[in-house]
């Protein structure tokens, strides 16, 4: 950005005062600013003149600001404001003094295990934020994760986070980073909160090593190793990488969506545990999706399972092959012994009766915890009878694992029409319906949900929900004629944020003690949301001066009206909208009508 160009952005929304740049990124820049009416440091994002003319870029910029105010966690950047601004838009937000993780990577290198478990670890936080509130950030690496000096660990940049409510799938060289980027993420398949763990898992592997396991000459090369390609082991580029960390790490870089942590809160988890002798939450069994789109238990084949239906193949052929040898030998041949079909397919049973002239008939279906779906559980008669040629052979057939429970649905942001739909399509019923105030969801939106998304429920469970009855509206109360305290402690009972000034006394006021309030904005009466500032106007015999106004002044001439009144001023020069503007007053902080002491000073914003 040019220095013309950062003039213009001197002062904004006449509040934030801008001090200087502080990062670049490709669509915004963002400087360090002062909030002049809170008197506190802030970060101020302005979204470049090159995307403020493109609808889309506009819209992620303002979704950015949208989602991240729904957003309150000590580890997410917490966003103040958001507006208009010479024909482009702007987002305030918390300053956050420090370093990305990006940054304290390159100077120090590796990181100690227990930092990097510690960091992860309030990521995950965050995460589980965002995705309890329906949101995939979609966009996690460390030059979106800042660090401060005592360690409090602040995710931002959510610009291209997306609501989980619907279909999301992205274009690589516009959406996300391709180091960063999930293998589903990279074939440009629908997306959900699990994108975000193997983005993390990128993370915590650059945190331990100092580099990403996937490099490439461009974009496209990156992203067909993540798709394709294992990446290496910490521990082959590492010595002393602790064997659960590196477990958990490569648990996040599985390929399969599905293979990955279910949600950010087992793997949270596991990270709190990776130094004690507690098993990894995904060691002992692991999870698949059946039909219905909810996890059911599967279990995994292991050796001894392998020889045994090796050992029962063989078997089975050497039984038929000496049961016909003495069969033939028989007179008659109507006497055949029945074989043993347990744990054998249903296709390869039917196969093997046949070999006997008998007949296969499914007496039944149950769930068993065992034996695979579609084999047989049990059989009449039983192995080792005698049956005549041509009879039949009655036999249970396996449904597999009977589901024991669902997880429940993520509800979060949906209207209470859709969610209760969900859960009876998922086989769940609603439970107590709750309503609170809220400035984040609409009204009739779900606000949160018992139990939360993922969690493990009983087939026809309940799940409770608290619904958004809105904005909460208040009504300023009417406090002229009360003295501050009493007024202040009032207005914070009642949800504002108090603001004061002062004013001297004159004749047409409802009083003549000092700090009793004169005025107030809004006026009483007036309706506005809660969290809203209120000023209060203080009585005082102080001697304090008004500040004239001086708009459209020129410079000479906004000197002459203040020289009587002893203000000082300070000049800021800003960018006019027209020639005929320069060397006039385009804007003053504070502004004309307020009260200040003599010798004080008020900045003139200039056009230059």
């Amino acid at each position: 950005m040019s220095e013309k160009d950062f003039r213009k952005y001197k002062l904004i929304s006449k509040r934030y005062r801008i001090i200087k740049k502080i990062a670049s990124g490709g669509m915004a820049d963002i400087f360090l600013g002062d909030d002049l009416k809170l008197n506190r440091k802030v970060a101020v994002k302005i979204l470049s003149a090159n995307y403020a003319g493109d609808r889309n870029f506009v819209a992620r910029f303002k979704s950015e600001a949208q989602i991240l105010a729904r957003l309150n966690h000590p580890n997410i950047v917490q966003v103040y404001d958001w507006g208009e601004f010479n024909s482009s838009y702007f987002i305030c937000m918390e300053y956050v003094e420090g370093e990305s993780l990006k940054e304290i990577i390159e100077k120090k290198g590796p990181l100690p295990p227990e930092t990097v478990a510690d960091y992860a670890i309030q990521i995950s936080n965050a995460l589980l934020t965002a995705h309890k509130n329906n949101l995939a950030h979609r966009d996690i690496k460390p030059q979106n994760i800042l660090v401060t000096p005592e360690g409090k660990v602040k995710v931002t940049d959510f610009g291209i986070a997306k609501s989980l409510t619907v279909d999301v799938t992205k274009t690589l060289n516009i959406m996300g980073t391709a180091h960063y980027i999930s293998p589903e993420q990279a074939k440009g398949e629908v997306l959900d909160h699990r994108t975000d763990i193997y983005s993390l898992g990128i993370v915590l592997y650059e945190m331990l090593t100092a580099d990403v396991p996937f490099r490439g000459g461009n974009s496209i090369d990156i992203s067909l190793k993540h798709i394709y390609e294992k990446p290496l082991n910490p521990s082959e580029l590492m010595e002393n990488i602790p064997d659960k960390l590196e477990k958990i790490i490569m648990h996040c870089l599985e390929k399969n969506p599905l293979a990955r942590y279910p949600t950010v809160r087992e793997l949270i988890g596991d990270l709190q545990k990776y130094k004690t002798d507690k098993p990894l939450s995904f060691s002992a069994k692991g999870q698949n999706l059946n039909r219905a789109g909810v996890f059911i238990k599967k279990i995994k084949p292991h050796l001894a399972t392998i020889i045994t239906a090796a050992f029962m193949v063989i078997f089975m052929f050497l039984f038929i092959f000496y049961s016909y040898k003495y069969y033939n030998s028989t007179a008659g041949h109507n006497i055949v012994l029945v074989p043993p079909l347990e744990n054998i397919s249903f296709e390869n049973a039917e196969e093997i009766l046949s070999l006997f002239n008998l007949n296969l008939i499914v007496k039944d279906e149950i769930y068993h915890s065992e034996i695979p779906v579609g084999s047989i559980v049990e059989q009449t008669p039983e192995p080792g009878e005698n049956t005549t040629i041509g009879s039949d052979i009655e036999v249970t057939i396996s449904k597999g694992q009977e589901i024991t429970y669902l997880l429940t649905p993520n509800l979060i942001g949906l209207s209470q029409e859709d969610a209760s739909e969900i859960l009876e399509n998922s086989g769940l019923i609603s439970g107590n319906i709750s309503k609170e105030y809220s400035i984040a969801f609409e009204e009739n939106h779900i606000i949160s949900q018992d139990p939360e998304f993922n969690e493990r429920i009983e087939p026809g469970g309940t799940v409770n929900i608290t619904v958004s009855k809105g904005e909460e509206i208040i009504i300023v109360p009417h406090i002229i004629g009360l003295d501050f305290r009493d007024a202040s402690n009032r207005l914070e009972s009642l949800g504002f944020i108090v603001t004061s000034s002062k004013a001297p006394l004159t004749s047409t006021d409802i009083t003549n003690e000092t700090g009793i309030i004169i005025n107030v904005i809004p006026s009483p009466g007036s309706e506005v949301g809660v969290n809203s500032v209120v000023e209060l106007v203080i009585s005082t015999d102080e001697p304090l001066v008004l500040v004239p106004n001086l708009m459209n002044l020129s410079l000479e001439q906004a000197k002459d009206k203040l020289n009587p009144y002893n203000i000082t001023y300070e000049i800021s020069n800003i960018n006019p909208d027209s020639p005929v503007q320069e060397g006039t007053v385009l804007g003053q902080y504070p502004e004309a009508g307020a009260y200040i002491f003599p010798g004080s000073s008020v900045i003139l914003f200039i056009g230059s």
